[in-house]
């Protein structure tokens, strides 16, 4: 039989845990079709079109690693642990954004420019920054409301 301890780490390790997977299927949910809408607005990537329609589906992949930040760390007790989670959170999302791109230019047969490796490190790393500043966000505003 477990102590009353135990089964209260257990139950508090399980919601962290929830909370993260809801933290990246938000983050994911939002940014995937957000760039796959951004990668292929009338036939060729907004970045390359003229004007600054980019700037929107930048700003909402942004906050959606932000939002899925917070959402993952919403249960840290700790800011530390916030900013971890939200790092955690951000290099599983960013991650799998980025091999969901190389699955696409290979079975499009499109090479991966030294421009464009360097375009998807960049990024990875931004959204990563983002979604753990959103876990601290989310604990300094919990920590707040005690």
């Amino acid at each position: 039989m477990s102590s009353p301890v135990a089964s209260v780490g257990r139950a508090a390790e399980r919601a962290r845990r929830s909370a993260m997977l809801q933290g990246l299927v938000l983050t994911l949910g939002v940014a995937g079709p957000t760039l796959v809408l951004e990668e292929d607005w009338h036939g060729r990537p907004m970045i390359d079109q003229p004007g600054h329609a980019w700037v929107l589906p930048t700003l909402v992949v942004a906050t959606a690693f932000a939002v899925g930040g917070a959402v993952g760390a919403r249960r840290s007790a700790q800011l530390w642990r916030a900013l971890l989670q939200g790092l955690t959170l951000g290099t599983a999302a960013a991650g799998t954004l980025l091999v969901a791109d190389v699955v696409r230019r290979a079975m499009d047969h499109r090479a991966v420019s030294e421009g464009v490796l360097q375009f998807w490190v960049e990024t990875a790393l931004l959204s990563i920054v983002i979604a753990s500043l959103g876990g601290a966000i989310s604990y300094l505003g919990s920590a707040r409301a005690d």
